[in-house]
């Protein structure tokens, strides 16, 4: 078995509604290990839950903390953060895992080790989804799987695992993120993004008991919470294209030039979205001199083959001048995307 010869202190982080039995089962395990204290924050569970956390206060090394009412699994979390940052010095990794038996002692351990030798990183206990997993948990990772890769550049296995690794210096990172529930296991994907994290995978035991009835993952509120916050940094497109929009409608009467009134809406546009899209979609930290340029080219273009489009369909196809407009931006929308995510703002991931 590994051992922490290196004195770095390892945490374990886990929040728990309404936990069972199996949650005993591994903090004991733990206090066992070379892992220093394991951190439990219980989130606001019910009265029922008390002899758990009874019987959690007695285990060695554990430190319990409390919500008086259910917050959710992401503030749980932060509330975990905000304690080790502030109690624990900079010598310090920390491991978090779920507290519904989906985490097995042996995987928190290989985790714990993986995280102990690549700081500045987040490391990833990931899954294997073979057809035993249930159907929920299967669909879910591979379809919030393929959008990560296709928005934003990250290739990672397992998107929604809660056994994860965290260096000491990087928590500020994720204790400023606001959203507190399911979804913000997905911002902390994002986060790492940004700040140019690397993403360190390492294979887990794959346990799911009664098809994995104790989670208190909601298929379908807390789906729409994890995918509202991928789509939302889809909006700085969806907010430049209305505000150019807007433009079009109000200076077409006046210019009575498609490719005039286009270039203005453009213009007025382009800044927001060049900003936006900048520092909330891509996260590029490339300077401006070097990007600008090229996103100036692509808006050019771009408005040339609007005109163009838009001349095309209304004067050869017979179609009204805003529905023309709409379907040539929308067309133009993913043809920007690919270039801008490729070409423009393309950043390096370490995987």
């Amino acid at each position: 078995m590994f051992s922490n010869s290196n004195m770095n202190k390892v945490l374990v982080l886990i929040p728990g509604f309404n936990p069972d039995q199996k949650l005993v089962k591994l903090a004991t395990e733990l206090s066992f290990s070379f892992v220093d204290k394991i951190i439990i924050v219980n989130d606001g569970s019910s009265e029922e839950s008390n002899l758990i956390f009874e019987e959690l206060k007695r285990v060695s090394k554990v430190i319990l903390l409390d919500h008086d009412v259910n917050k959710g699994k992401g503030a749980a979390l932060k509330t975990g953060f905000e304690y080790i940052y502030s109690n624990f010095d900079s010598n310090t990794s920390v491991v978090t895992a779920d507290a519904d038996g989906q985490h097995s002692f042996q995987s928190i351990i290989n985790v714990a080790d993986s995280t102990i030798k690549n700081q500045n990183s987040l490391v990833l206990g990931v899954r294997s989804f073979s057809k035993d997993i249930p159907f929920r948990s299967r669909f879910g990772n591979i379809l919030t799987q393929k959008i990560f890769k296709t928005l934003f550049g990250i290739s990672i296995t397992d998107t929604q695992t809660g056994l994860r690794g965290i260096s000491h210096e990087t928590l500020p990172l994720f204790m400023s993120i606001s959203c507190n529930r399911y979804e913000y296991e997905t911002e902390m994907l994002l986060v790492s993004k940004k700040n140019n994290l690397k993403f360190i995978e390492v294979p887990i035991e794959t346990i799911y008991e009664n098809n994995n009835e104790s989670s208190h993952f909601n298929p379908l509120l807390d789906s729409m919470r994890i995918y509202f916050v991928l789509f939302r940094y889809t909006s700085a497109s969806l907010l430049s294209a209305i505000v150019d929009y807007i433009v079009f409608i109000g200076v077409f009467p006046i210019l009575n030039n498609i490719l005039l009134s286009t270039y203005t809406s453009r213009l007025v546009s382009l800044f927001v979205n060049y900003f936006l899209v900048r520092n909330s979609v891509f996260y590029s930290k490339n300077k401006i001199i070097s990007t600008f340029p090229k996103y100036l080219l692509l808006v050019i273009i771009s408005g040339f083959l609007s005109a163009t489009l838009i001349y095309c369909f209304h004067n050869y196809v017979g179609i009204s001048i805003l529905l023309s407009k709409i379907i040539a931006e929308t067309g133009l929308y993913f043809m920007n995307f690919a270039i801008q995510k490729k070409y423009i703002f393309k950043t390096e991931i370490n995987q």
